[in-house]
């Protein structure tokens, strides 16, 4: 495929606070051997020197185009703008602080074929940019071709991962406010709509720090009780798609209703044990261990 051919990838990054690493990041996606793109930066309303960093690129490279959020909105909000803003047919999504192997957007592109959206695999680094020998798919296990239940209960595309369709857009823009992860929401959207691949390749250094948005979200035990909270509101959100065909919604609803009700006694925790047992490989295709180790997984889902 030359040049002339390939489609314009808009590349979406969305920056706060993050002039520590955003050099490196910038020129692994200049460094790309997919060279037909656009990098739209959106600024969250950063109060470090992250601008400065910027501005030499903006000088030297016209593909990047730069935006200043007027307060601080939040990732999700920031990336909705960026997406917006894409000029090409595909759009792929940046992290401020990862590092992107040069074959990254090529891959993909050459592998997207019919579906919506792909996503792929990463290598863990430290914030020294040391290798933790350690794969994305080592916390999360991939699924090519998953269907939209299997995101009912957790996600496992990544936004860093991920290249999709701009068609994409007119079902999942603008985000509301009861979106709390965009990627979230753009993989069960096109895996209710289409089709998302998994291309099991590392692309992304994927840098591990205590000041990332996800090391926020993790680990401490009321910020696993708010995502748990957000992830519900979300999943309520998604509900009330209007591309959703009526059992479908009702099926969301039965799952949101099991779950909510299952601490409320011994009938209802057997109730909701029940119907995820009867449709457990479909909601948890991603959890691969012993059966077991899967019933007492299922037992623990209705305890939360």
């Amino acid at each position: 495929m030359t040049y002339k051919d390939s489609p314009l990838v808009s590349i979406v990054m969305c920056v706060f606070n993050g002039e520590r690493f955003l050099k490196n990041q910038i020129e692994s996606i200049l460094n790309q051997t997919y060279s037909n793109f656009e990098l739209l930066i959106i600024n969250d309303y950063s109060s470090d020197a992250g601008n400065k960093v910027i501005e030499p690129y903006l000088k030297k490279d016209s593909r990047i185009k730069y935006f200043e959020n007027e307060s601080n909105t939040g990732f999700n909000q920031s990336f909705g703008k960026g997406f917006a803003l894409c000029s090409g047919d595909l759009i792929a999504v940046s992290d401020q602080d990862d590092i992107w192997l040069p074959d990254k957007i090529r891959l993909l592109v050459n592998n997207l074929g019919e579906s919506l959206l792909i996503y792929s695999n990463s290598e863990l680094i430290d914030e020294f940019g040391n290798d933790l020998s350690e794969r994305l798919d080592h916390q999360l296990n991939h699924i090519d071709n998953p269907s939209y239940k299997s995101f009912l209960d957790e996600n496992f595309v990544t936004g860093h991962t991920c290249l999709f369709k701009k068609d994409l857009l007119k079902y999942s823009l603008p985000f509301s406010k009861t979106i709390f992860f965009y990627d979230w929401w753009l993989a069960i959207t096109a895996s209710y709509l289409g089709k998302v691949k998994y291309l099991d390749k590392v692309l992304t250094l994927y840098r591990i720090h205590q000041s990332s948005v996800m090391q926020k979200l993790a680990g401490h035990h009321d910020q696993k009780n708010i995502r748990s909270r957000h992830k519900h509101l979300q999943l309520i959100e998604f509900s009330k798609a209007s591309f959703l065909k009526p059992y479908d919604k009702l099926f969301i609803i039965r799952f949101l209703e099991e779950k909510f009700e299952s601490s409320n006694g011994l009938l209802h925790f057997i109730s909701c044990y029940t119907f995820l047992l009867k449709n457990h490989r479909e909601i948890y295709p991603w959890y691969k261990k012993s059966t077991i180790k899967k019933l007492n997984f299922l037992r623990k889902q209705c305890l939360k």
